[in-house]
């Protein structure tokens, strides 16, 4: 077994509501990093964390589960969450031994009971918070309703580092507002991830929602606030270098899209990784290993 230095090593938990994806996305990104040789889907009980036998009659990850993967070095320890209210305990004793929590909103829905307990679980233990608007591809999804939800919620520094291009089932990528770029997926279920400009029509939109994820950065640092007040705007590394201190200094919650079911928004920059999986992908949960 590849042993990993303590610096090498990255734990997090997928929490939220109940039938808010997590556990969807999860299988999404072990499959995109080649963790596992296929895609597991909920609805055909065939995803890794939910291998339990009452959890896949019932469709809804009962008990905390955990997988890893290996990543630029790094080993990523995931433990996915059930979000019925009743096993709340199941997310508070796997937020306790992670340094980083992903808060999954589902887009149709928006912020919901089990969402904010879990949040305020994550926020007692001070840990850093990435939030997912997942399912985008569903019908009646709206990034604008659900970020509402959460800035109401959870406060105006949810940022959206990222926007959807179409919604429902036109949704086919996103605009990384950091970098100012569309990444777009193939919808053939490959998962392949094209980037390119950003469409004509988000133009204005992107740069208002850059424009504003700048000035709250900057607003995170006395130092970038300065060159912010010099300049009116920071360069790509010092958005970059300051976006990432102010995640960790739980001063800004980076909002990302997705939907896991068709694997967009949970891409990877490498596209080689995604080609490895038909022949060093091992399955890396504690339960049994389906059958392929």
């Amino acid at each position: 077994m590849k042993v990993f230095e303590a610096s090498a090593i990255r734990n997090v938990a997928f929490v939220g509501h109940s039938g808010a994806g997590k556990t969807q996305l999860a299988s999404a990104l072990l499959f995109d990093v080649g963790a596992v040789p296929r895609l597991g889907k909920v609805d055909e009980a065939t995803t890794v964390t939910d291998y339990d036998d009452e959890a896949i009659a019932r469709k809804h990850t009962l008990s905390a589960s955990p997988a890893f993967f290996e990543w630029n070095k790094c080993k990523v320890n995931l433990i996915d969450t059930p979000g019925m209210g009743n096993f709340l305990s199941e997310a508070r004793a796997a937020l306790r031994v992670v340094e980083a929590a992903v808060v999954l909103v589902d887009a149709v829905s928006g912020v919901q009971v089990s969402t904010e307990n879990a949040w305020t679980a994550a926020e007692e233990l001070q840990h850093p918070r990435l939030i997912v608007v997942s399912r985008l591809d569903r019908e009646r999804a709206n990034l604008d309703r659900a970020l509402d939800s959460i800035r109401e919620t959870f406060g105006r520094m949810c940022a959206p580092v990222q926007l959807p291009i179409g919604l429902e089932k036109d949704f086919r990528g996103v605009i990384d507002l950091v970098a100012m770029k569309a990444l777009t997926f193939a919808l053939d279920g490959s998962g392949a991830m094209t980037e390119g400009p950003i469409p004509e029509n988000q133009v204005a939109e992107a740069q208002t929602a850059h424009d504003a994820l700048v000035e709250m950065v900057a607003e995170a640092d006395d130092v970038l606030m300065e060159r912010f007040f010099d300049s009116g705007t920071l360069t790509q590394e010092e958005l970059t270098v300051g976006l990432t201190r102010a995640i960790r200094a739980c001063k800004i919650f980076p909002v990302f899209c997705s939907s896991g079911l068709h694997r967009e928004g949970a891409e990877w920059p490498s596209q080689s990784c995604r080609r490895r999986r038909a022949s060093s992908a091992r399955w890396r949960t504690r339960g049994p290993a389906p059958e392929t």
